[in-house]
């Protein structure tokens, strides 16, 4: 049996996951963060900007994306 603290820890990892996929997603085509925080709302996945701007530079520097 998988513990709470165990179960809670995947959730975590999923969610950043699935937020750096949505992100790219809905960066496909430019856009500024504060519109990327509003349409990843919209979709369901609630983000706050202290989370988003590091992912966004975290990317950046993996190459993923470019900013301007």
């Amino acid at each position: 049996m998988v513990s709470d603290e165990i179960l809670r820890t995947h959730l975590q990892e999923l969610r950043r996951g699935t937020v750096v996929v949505a992100s790219l997603v809905a960066l496909r085509h430019p856009d500024y963060g504060y519109a990327l925080l509003q349409r990843l709302t919209d979709h369901g996945f609630p983000v706050d900007a202290n989370t988003l701007y590091p992912l966004l530079r975290r990317l950046e520097e993996q190459g993923l994306l470019t900013s301007e």
